[in-house]
């Protein structure tokens, strides 16, 4: 299946240069890409990340490669296409600090949690913002799911699980199939249509399938994003995690247990 896949993508490439299919199956095969991926994966292009000298590396390999298959630029008469990115690396300056009726709380950055933005500004700061909790942080008409309904998160902080209904009852969304619901990346972008200015993602190990120490070491790099318009004002100021041992102490402070996370697990909540 794989090398049929190849071989489709290889000769739509060819057919846009101008040349045959037969001749690009004949030209293109997995040994010839396999070469590719050896040169592209060695310790000489540095990983091939944008911003640096392995990525000039990375795109004149690919251009000099193009230009002995005979494959004509497809951007006027370059072989490449701008696409503006922004670098931001994001450091907590001190512990997270959370209050509730039952004391106050310090939490922190990497051993408990992990916060950055996407927002391109020198100093970002959440003062005295309210936590929510909002379930799976989901809004699935198709599932007949809404974690946000009858919540007011503007201006507030959320905290939600991470994965879908589905990892814990099958009968639910696609079951133990993950839908994009459950990808932490959509858990912020739903965050931020409904106005939120924090959002936190309790991890678990067995339904994120990675334990901490990869969230850790993730978060603790610079991160790269598309440069937008508003310099990314309509994304929430802090997007993080916080392990589940933090949580428990969280919930606790506020004066619920860890029942709370197993119910909303199940159905939605409405508190």
């Amino acid at each position: 299946m794989k090398k049929n896949t190849i071989k489709l993508i290889a000769a739509g490439l060819m057919s846009f240069a101008g040349i045959g299919q037969g001749l690009a199956q004949e030209t293109i095969s997995g040994q010839h890409l396999a070469r590719h991926i050896e040169v592209l994966a060695s310790d000489e292009f540095e990983g091939r990340k944008p911003f640096t000298s392995g990525e000039v590396k990375t795109i004149n390999y690919l251009k000099q490669s193009y230009e002995k298959l005979g494959l004509k630029p497809g951007n006027g008469k370059s072989y490449f296409q701008k696409v503006p990115m922004v670098e931001i690396f994001s450091k907590a300056k001190g512990q997270l600090h959370i209050k509730g009726k039952n004391g106050n709380l310090a939490f922190n950055f990497l051993d408990d949690f992990v916060a950055a933005t996407r927002r391109v500004q020198e100093d970002i700061s959440i003062k005295d913002s309210p936590l929510v909790f909002a379930g799976f942080g989901i809004v699935a008409p198709e599932y007949q799911w809404n974690d946000y309904a009858g919540l007011n998160v503007k201006g507030k902080t959320v905290v939600v699980m991470v994965n879908d209904p589905g990892f814990y009852d099958p009968a639910l969304f696609k079951g133990k199939r993950m839908t994009y619901y459950g990808r932490w990346t959509y858990k912020f972008e739903e965050a931020a249509r409904q106005g939120a200015t924090g959002i936190i993602i309790v991890h678990d190990t067995k339904a994120a399938s990675y334990g901490w120490p990869v969230v850790r070491s993730g978060w603790s790099k610079s991160k790269l994003y598309l440069q937008r318009p508003d310099n990314n004002k309509s994304r929430a100021a802090i997007e993080g995690w916080i392990s589940a041992e933090t949580a428990s102490k969280v919930f606790k402070l506020a004066g619920f247990s860890d029942d709370l996370l197993e119910t909303a697990k199940k159905k939605v909540l409405n508190l």
